[in-house]
């Protein structure tokens, strides 16, 4: 039987890959995982993470598919610059045409000498070039090599293509708390100086990583703890937001901390900044929280680009209000479409200690972090304990327009293992949020425009009957896009707007009676 296109690519969304794969399956620990999506070709996906090679030696181990999850490669590890070295903290992230970048550090457990190291991979991470040296511990007296966060730039802006990598100072040997920045301009063969993010606002009492997203215009965008008693009274989680690429930045404030915090070395409190591909004044900062007496996972947003967040966070979790079960460990992301979804340890099932089984759940929003479908797990198996107070802090998370993949440390097998889970989006949402909604959400990018209008939106169900079109302000249609039945799914249309007059026009959906509508400006 030969399927019509529309058809084959209904049955191959709905494809549903072997869930909870152990991509490591090594006899010592794996811990501390990273996975990205390659925004050029969506089946490539890369996994690394830190393994145990020795006695007090790790590696960071890389794992890669081209069939979007269904295979994983059998895990490589990256060189150390000398014998003596060890690994940690991998991150990675693809530029527009798809080469990837990974970023993580080499150094001496003496902590006498240490670099942050990249390297590329042009073939979807199968080989990877020579490490390059973007930090030294000894630029700074401070160690400013822990905690690297490496993003690239795919935005429309001038600054497409360059590299950012934060860093801080290692906390044995504080003198000072810092969060730095470093950028490449060449694919990461030359770093610039490094900066100091922090100087207006500084950390100071307080050690954070900084938590980096490049928006989608092109801006550099950077969340870090601050605790200066001169300054505030109360520790505050500050943004530094640049809009040249780098070279400057000026300090936002993003939330006072005044609540008591349950965080601890065994309950990981992890710190997630995320920009909206689609809109570049949405950004989401997901976080652990204990003020409702447990550990929640928490966010809030801005929709101006950061000068101002919400005061009142939105609870992600939806397991009952303070029943002393903990989430924990939570990172999150946006898809290219501007769908957000975070996911986290959750021992809503397995116990109010800490110390409890954990399983990993997952949620996502359609509104830019606004409201969250239902909480959706993920993990097959539930996990015992991961008794390491440092070095398993991660959980990794990327989107595609269809699925979201993640990976996390496990315990199931008695051994620290690197599992990984491919979902759809729909899935993860559930048709029970749209019809909660009530309206479909349309993301319109770039909004003002001049040239072409790109609109995406999510479906949940089929729709035999749909209609999208333009209106003016008055209603007058003046073009019909789609006059067909949409399949469930990520959709993307583009209007062409150079013949339009300046003002304000509409994009209309009308899916078997369900009505939603979309504003955009023509400038």
């Amino acid at each position: 039987m030969k399927l019509s296109p529309i058809f084959l690519l209904f049955f191959l969304y709905n494809i549903s890959f072997a869930q909870n794969q152990n991509i490591s399956n090594y006899s010592f620990g794996d811990m501390e995982p990273y996975i990205a999506v390659n925004p050029a070709n969506n089946n490539n996906v890369i996994a690394a993470w830190m393994k145990v090679t020795g006695v007090q030696q790790t590696t960071i181990a890389v794992s890669y598919s081209n069939n979007g999850g269904a295979n994983w490669s059998i895990p490589t590890n990256l060189p150390h610059l000398y014998p003596q070295f060890t690994h940690a903290d991998v991150s990675i992230d693809f530029n527009s045409s798809g080469t990837a970048y990974i970023c993580y550090i080499d150094y001496t457990l003496t902590q006498d000498s240490g670099y942050i190291c990249v390297s590329s991979s042009t073939n979807g991470g199968q080989t990877w070039s020579n490490p390059v040296r973007a930090f030294s511990a000894l630029e700074t007296t401070d160690k400013n090599i822990d905690r690297p966060w490496l993003m690239v730039d795919r935005s429309s802006s001038q600054y497409n293509g360059r590299i950012y990598v934060t860093s801080k100072n290692v906390e044995d040997f504080v003198t000072t708390n810092h969060v730095y920045l470093k950028s490449s301009a060449d694919g990461g063969l030359t770093w610039s100086a490094i900066k100091i993010i922090d100087d207006s606002i500084p950390c100071d009492l307080v050690t954070s990583m900084g938590c980096l997203a490049v928006g989608a215009d092109g801006s550099v965008n950077v969340a870090y703890f601050s605790y200066n008693t001169q300054l505030s009274l109360f520790p505050r989680v500050i943004l530094a937001k640049s809009t040249d690429g780098g070279s400057s930045f000026t300090p936002y404030q993003v939330a006072l901390i005044t609540g008591a915090s349950v965080i601890n070395d065994t309950l990981q409190g992890s710190m997630t900044l995320s920009a909206n591909p689609t809109n570049s004044s949405n950004m989401v900062l997901t976080f652990i929280d204990g003020r409702n007496g447990d550990a929640d996972v928490l966010c809030l947003k801005t929709n101006d680009g950061g000068f101002t967040w919400t005061t009142n966070p939105v609870r992600i979790n939806d397991d009952a209000l303070n029943n002393g079960n903990q989430q924990d460990m939570s990172w999150a992301g946006f898809s290219p479409s501007g769908m957000y979804c975070a996911a986290w340890r959750d021992r809503r099932n397995t116990g109010t200690s800490v110390l409890s089984p954990f399983e990993i759940y997952i949620a996502a929003s359609w509104n830019g972090g606004s409201t969250f479908g239902t909480n959706y797990r993920i993990s097959t198996v539930t996990s015992p304990d991961i008794p390491i107070q440092k070095g398993n802090d991660f959980i990794g998370i990327s989107l595609s327009n269809n699925f979201v993949y993640t990976n996390w440390c496990d315990y199931r097998t008695a051994n620290y293992e690197i599992f990984t889970n491919r979902d759809t989006l729909a899935n993860v949402l559930g048709i029970k949020t749209i019809k909660q909604n009530k309206q479909i959400i349309v993301n319109a990018f770039p909004n003002p425009s001049s040239n072409e209008v790109n609109f995406s939106f999510f479906l949940n169900q089929d729709y035999s009957s749909a209609t999208v079109y333009i209106t003016d302000a008055i209603g007058k249609t003046l073009a019909t896009l789609v006059n067909s039945p949409l399949y469930s799914g990520q959709q993307s249309l583009s209007f062409n707007v150079k013949k339009l007059a300046k003002g304000s026009y509409y994009l209309n959906l009308n899916l078997e009676g369900l009505i939603s509508q979309k504003s955009f400006i023509v400038e």
